[in-house]
């Protein structure tokens, strides 16, 4: 059913410039108003193949089909992701023989290509004699190889990549490039190394994957800029989400638009998605540079929330944000003593128990708990599961099965030797042997994995770590001797860095062992890791990217005060609370997959969403903001405020810890006083 516009929208439709960018608030019909826009264009008489209709998701494009639908527009309109839209004018290169298109590749191809990038960079440390405190052995880390993957998507994004190919990019470049991104040199080597394999000739590529198809398109259009005459080109380009953009993509629509009419829409407000390297500049400077001529319009009525919160997130980005008339959101605030462990998660639940009990027609899934990071999920998740309250991890990991806290679990396991809670739970056992390898290390070449204890059948041979999990799997007593005989055993093949975390591992649990009788609770052996390693810069090894080692080192100090709640409970009734926990969670979840469930999540994957009923725990110094970029911390406020629609509740101390108040409330909860909502 098709909208009646806005005075703004009306604007919009009426607005015939060449070039339009749409600066819009969160909620305020972003995308029905480029649908509105595709649709009067074809009343007028342009034709429905000559639109492209642009998004930057899968889920994103799914929405623009929707609206498009729901305005009534013509079938025969191109709607794409930007990705897809590149793979057609790379397969249109192909068809007029310009490009031979290499295969694509799967997920673990790319893991193994990547593997052997950093295998062929540390031959090359090898025989140049380079010394080097970096672990290269990351074939054995699911995790490690996954965050390689994100820097390398991240280059790709931002076009890092086509400067490999400089001849001053190793005396030079690389080094800028490691200090740009706050990732050691080795990294951006592997990546590179990486790209030498993928593209062995300049513009020839052996292989493909989605994250390729936009920046190759666009190497291939700067080297061969005649190219362009062979490619499709739209009357009307029409961009959603534009605050989504990133430099490759921004470069190809530029490169694409040529005569066409470009009109984008987008909230400068919702760059967060650093992930996929969308920066803010695209939404501003830049995209003003390169379109002097361009034509503004606003969109700053929201049809989400009510005047409550568009005053809130109006003083929180210096922005005008309305809403329409008849909306209403309640904002409520939580208050918790910031020094007593489990506070703000009691306040938490106490809010849904009440939220959900107000009105029959209020379903749980109705209500989302947003967090800032993944680690502010434990005590959340342990109240939840407390008060028996279903509820789903959405694009994100139980703290039960995070790999930091599978690695302390496991040394817990390891130091008491007690196995009974791993019996019969093949998914858990897995998780866990590929963290203690992530964490320490282990041999990737089978003829080192000759031990009798892991042999497990006369079938073909698996992998090292393939060995080791069906191992542990069958007997679980064997993680010790996984632990011992396997990863912390020093090799020749070793770097001198991983020799030394392998001895200090090894040390660690020699020590706790023999002093276990000094170490009864969870607790104190959990103290004593922390006290005798380095977390942090283990964490590091396995998780190069600091944000992500940040977070996992503050899963760690979370699960440790979990175990001190537990007061004098034994490591063995520790480790059968937490698979009590496992299971419950596991069961619940099965049992209510088709039924109502609260859905836990963080402010990245909240993006783009929307729930009738919003909490904001953690609003306190440290904890939101958790960074200095006080900038991007407000947008990931302001991401978070804008998804709910009925009611919105912020967690923050109490008034006795002011000191502890988020700054980024100052002026919007912090200055109304003591009332504990608004309308």
């Amino acid at each position: 059913m098709a909208h009646t516009p806005s005075t703004e929208q009306a604007d919009i439709l009426n607005s015939r410039a060449n070039v339009v960018h749409i600066d819009a608030v969160a909620g305020s019909g972003k995308t029905t108003t480029m649908a509105m826009v595709a649709r009067d264009a074809c009343a007028r008489g342009l034709a429905p193949a000559a639109i492209a209709c642009l998004a930057f998701s899968a889920g994103a494009r799914k929405r623009f089909v929707q609206k498009l639908a729901e305005e009534g527009a013509p079938s025969g309109i191109i709607v794409s992701t930007v990705a897809d839209y590149a793979l057609r004018h790379l397969g249109k290169l192909k068809a007029v023989g310009m490009l031979d298109l290499p295969p694509r590749i799967t997920g673990r191809e790319m893991r193994e290509r990547i593997v052997q990038a950093a295998e062929q960079v540390w031959e090359r440390y090898e025989r140049a004699g380079i010394a080097t405190d970096f672990d290269f052995g990351i074939e054995h880390s699911t995790d490690r190889i996954d965050h390689l993957l994100q820097v390398l998507r991240q280059l790709k994004a931002a076009l890092k990549t086509h400067q490999f190919a400089e001849e001053d990019f190793r005396s030079v470049g690389l080094h800028e490039m490691s200090e740009a991104h706050d990732l050691p040199v080795q990294l951006i080597e592997i990546c590179a190394e990486y790209e030498r394999l993928r593209e062995p000739s300049p513009g020839e590529f052996a292989w493909q994957a989605d994250d390729d198809f936009v920046p190759d398109l666009v190497r291939l259009l700067a080297m061969y800029p005649a190219a362009l005459d062979h490619l499709w080109h739209a009357a009307l380009y029409l961009v959603d989400e534009w605050h989504d953009v990133n430099a490759a993509e921004f470069q190809l629509i530029t490169l694409l638009k040529r005569r066409g009419r470009l009109v984008v829409v987008g909230d400068r407000d919702q760059v967060i998605d650093e992930a996929r390297g969308a920066e803010l500049r695209f939404s501003t400077d830049t995209f003003l540079a390169a379109y002097p001529d361009a034509v503004r319009f606003p969109l700053r009525r929201s049809r989400r929330f009510g005047p409550s919160v568009s005053r809130a997130v109006s003083r929180l980005t210096s922005r005008q944000v309305e809403s329409i008339e008849g909306l209403h959101t309640v904002q409520h605030k939580l208050r918790y003593a910031p020094l007593v462990a489990g506070s703000c998660a009691a306040a938490v639940v106490a809010h849904v128990k009440k939220v959900h009990e107000a009105e029959q027609s209020v379903q749980l899934s109705d209500i989302a708990v947003i967090t800032r990071d993944d680690d502010q999920s434990i005590d959340i998740e342990n109240a939840l599961i407390d008060a028996r309250i279903p509820y789903r991890c959405e694009e994100v990991v139980s703290y039960l099965l995070r790999p930091e806290i599978l690695f302390m679990r496991a040394l817990l396991h390891i130091v008491s030797g007690r196995y009974e809670t791993l019996e019969k739970d093949a998914a858990t056992v897995q998780s866990m042997v590929t963290a203690l390898a992530a964490f320490v290390s282990m041999p990737a070449d089978p003829q080192q994995f000759e031990n009798d204890y892991m042999k497990t059948s006369r079938a073909p041979r698996k992998t090292p770590l393939e060995e080791a999990i069906v191992s542990v799997q069958g007997a679980p007593s064997a993680l010790r001797w996984f632990f011992e005989g396997i990863v912390t055993v020093q090799r020749e093949t070793d770097s001198q860095l991983t020799r030394n975390w392998k001895a200090r591992f090894a040390v660690c649990i020699e020590e706790l062992t023999a002093n276990s009788a000094s170490l009864p609770t969870a607790a104190s052996v959990l103290q004593a890791v922390q006290r005798m390693v380095d977390l942090p810069a283990a964490v590091g090894r396995a998780m190069p990217r600091r944000s992500e080692a940040d977070t996992a080192v503050r899963s760690i100090r979370s699960f440790t005060q979990f175990a001190e709640a537990c007061g004098t409970m034994s490591i063995a009734d520790f480790l059968a609370e937490l698979h009590a926990r496992q299971r419950r969670l596991s069961a619940r979840t099965d049992a209510q997959r088709h039924r109502a469930q609260l859905v836990l999540t963080t402010v990245r994957a909240a993006k783009g969403q929307e729930w009738d009923h919003v909490i904001l725990p953690y609003l306190q110094r440290g904890e939101f903001p958790r960074t200095p970029n006080l900038a991007e911390e407000k947008r990931f406020l302001y991401v978070a405020m804008t998804r709910a629609r009925a009611s919105l509740a912020l967690a923050e101390p109490d008034d006795s810890h002011r000191e502890l108040w988020s700054s980024l409330l100052h002026g919007v909860a912090a200055r109304t006083g003591g009332s504990d909502s608004a309308g």
